[in-house]
Parts: C-alpha cells; sequence; structure tokens
C-alpha cells in the first residue's frame, strides 16, 4: 500500500524574531525540516507534500535537488485542516495512506512513524493517531476516550472544559489517515471554535459520525513532542538532537569520553572502537575510520581520518 505525507511548514514562527523560514534554522547543522523528511523516507513515504507560506520561495530552493518532494502553497494560515485541504489536488483519487505531520518537530522518530502505522494497519481505521502521556500537558489538545477507552475525538485546549483539562494523554499533531475517508469529510470542516480556525481533529468525529473506526495509540515519548518556535526552543532541541546523535555513535562502538564538550554533525560517521576525547567538533560530513582517536581539542570539517589514526589539537578541512 503507497504511503504518502503531508508535512505542514508554512508557519512564520513570528516568536523566532527571524527573517529565515522557521523551518529552515538549524538544529544540529541541518533545517529542522529535514529530519521530518528523512523519518517520513525512512518508512517507506513515496512522496512528500509539503505546505509552505512564509519564504516558500527559500524553502523550495533549499531542496531543490529533492524529487520526492511536491510543494503545496497556502497562502492564508488558516489551520492545520485548511492545510490540508489546500493539498486535495494532489491527494485526489488516492487510497493510501497518508501520515500528517508538523515541519516543526524535528524530534518526530521514524520508529514511532512505524508504530502509528502498524497500529493504523492492524485495526483498519479511518485515523490513527500517535499520543503522548504526559504529567504536565500544558495546551496541548487532550485526546478523549470512551468509557471503553476507545478513541473518539480530540479537544483543543481553548475549546476544552476543566475536566477535560485534567486528561494526560495529549495530541501531538502525527496523524496516519486513510486518504479516502479523509477526502469524503476534508471539506466539511467549520471554523467555529476559540481560534477561529479549521482543525484538522475535527474530522476525527466526522469520520466516526460516519461509522469509520478510529484508533490512538500513545507512542510518543515525551522528550520527542518538543516543536520549535522561538530560540529557546531551538536550543533546547538541538541539545536532545545532539544527545541523540552522540548516543546512536556510543551505541555502534564509539567511545565519547565527554560528551558535554563534544559537538557531531548528524551527517558524520564514525568507526567502532574509536574513541572522541573531550573539546573535539566534528563537522559537516566528517568521515572516520575504525580505531581512532581524535582529540582532545580537535575541529574538524569534511575531513577522512583512515583507520587506526590519532589526530589531536588543531583544525582540518
Amino acid at each position: 500500500m503507497d504511503t504518502t505525507a503531508v508535512i505542514l511548514a508554512a508557519g512564520r514562527g513570528t516568536r523566532m524574531k527571524t527573517a529565515i523560514p522557521k523551518v529552515l534554522h538549524l538544529v544540529c547543522n541541518q533545517p529542522m525540516l529535514t529530519y521530518v523528511f528523512d523519518a517520513c523516507r525512512e518508512v517507506g513515504c513515496g512522496e512528500l507534500i509539503c505546505v509552505v507560506g512564509f519564504g516558500a520561495e527559500r524553502i523550495k530552493a533549499a531542496y531543490a535537488d529533492a524529487r520526492d518532494i511536491t510543494w503545496v502553497q497556502q497562502p492564508q494560515q488558516l489551520g492545520t485542516g485548511h492545510a490540508v485541504q489546500v493539498c486535495k489536488p494532489q491527494l485526489a483519487g488516492r487510497d493510501g495512506e497518508l501520515l500528517v505531520l508538523a515541519g516543526d518537530g524535528p524530534l518526530v522518530q521514524a520508529e514511532t512513524l512505524r508504530q502509528l502505522l502498524a497500529v493504523h494497519r492492524r485495526r483498519r481505521s479511518a485515523c490513527t493517531l500517535a499520543t503522548c502521556i504526559m504529567d504536565n500537558p500544558g495546551s496541548f489538545g487532550r485526546v478523549l476516550r470512551d468509557e471503553t477507552g476507545e478513541l473518539i475525538g480530540v479537544v483543543e485546549y481553548l475549546d476544552a472544559s476543566e475536566q477535560q483539562h485534567a486528561i494526560k494523554e495529549v495530541n501531538v499533531s502525527l496523524y496516519c489517515f486513510d486518504t479516502a475517508k479523509l477526502l469524503e469529510v476534508i471539506d466539511d470542516l467549520k471554523n467555529d471554535n476559540a481560534k477561529g480556525e479549521y482543525y484538522l481533529t475535527d474530522t476525527l468525529g466526522m469520520l466516526r459520525s460516519r461509522g469509520y473506526a478510529l484508533a490512538a495509540v500513545p507512542a510518543v515519548p515525551p522528550e520527542d513532542v518538543l516543536s520549535i518556535n522561538d530560540r529557546l526552543q531551538l536550543a533546547e532541541v538541538s541539545r536532545l538532537m545532539q544527545r541523540r546523535i552522540q548516543r546512536r555513535h556510543m551505541l555502534a562502538g564509539v567511545t565519547i569520553e565527554d560528551a558535554g564538550s563534544t559537538w557531531i554533525d548528524p551527517r558524520t560517521s564514525i568507526g567502532p572502537d574509536t574513541v572522541i576525547r573531550p573539546m573535539t567538533v566534528l563537522d559537516g560530513r566528517c568521515r572516520i575510520g575504525t580505531g581512532c582517536i581524535i582529540g582532545p581539542m580537535v575541529h574538524l570539517t569534511d575531513a577522512v581520518v583512515e583507520d587506526n589514526q590519532t589526530v589531536e589539537h588543531g583544525h582540518e578541512r
């Protein structure tokens, strides 16, 4: 079955106080949007439909070499439901799976998408949510379930009652739809809510009223929920991403003596039994062999280090 992804990347990011489109801001040296694209590709999405608005031409130029991306313009940002509505010409005639996710959430993991797709396929639902259980759910939309635990909908925070505010399971804007079923209801969205927007979450109630099944799986770790709306969140997501990058290398057999003073580009490769000593920066597409010692106090950019070499104190390009 074909899987398509719609990535919502039209927001201006006013709180970033920037002339750069928000989704092009760098997280560990890569645009945050790149991580979202890569996660979708890793789970087999054959086409990425990216909804853009502010800075659209600049975003398109950043991915000019990508052949699997279709760009859709959202002239006005009228909500998540409206963002999917503008994709109707690209979605018409499809009957496969449709992932919908945000372009400003680079911490999304392919494993989470795999779990979401697996539940969606097993339950044969019209819509499946990946949700998160949070001790302090803040302003996230709350997931509504009936007395048997079945998903019945999502209520946005501003529209929720005090009783609903106490719910700890939240919607993190990570959806899998049956494309054809979604297209049956997407034009029926209304904007009679606290924000005056067209909410994609309202399609859940519409689908349920037609007798279609819904599902939700609490597959998202709280750490992965953080999206980026300001520079503080950008710094926090970058810190979490760097920790993830280093963890991946350590689990693959690399020793990192001081994680706090080490920085590794996500595009860098490192062979097993290599030791990364303190105050080391591996920038760009470095290729470090097996059994090397790198550092301390080394900054490499796009460097190639053969097996069993030692590099100390300096810069190399």
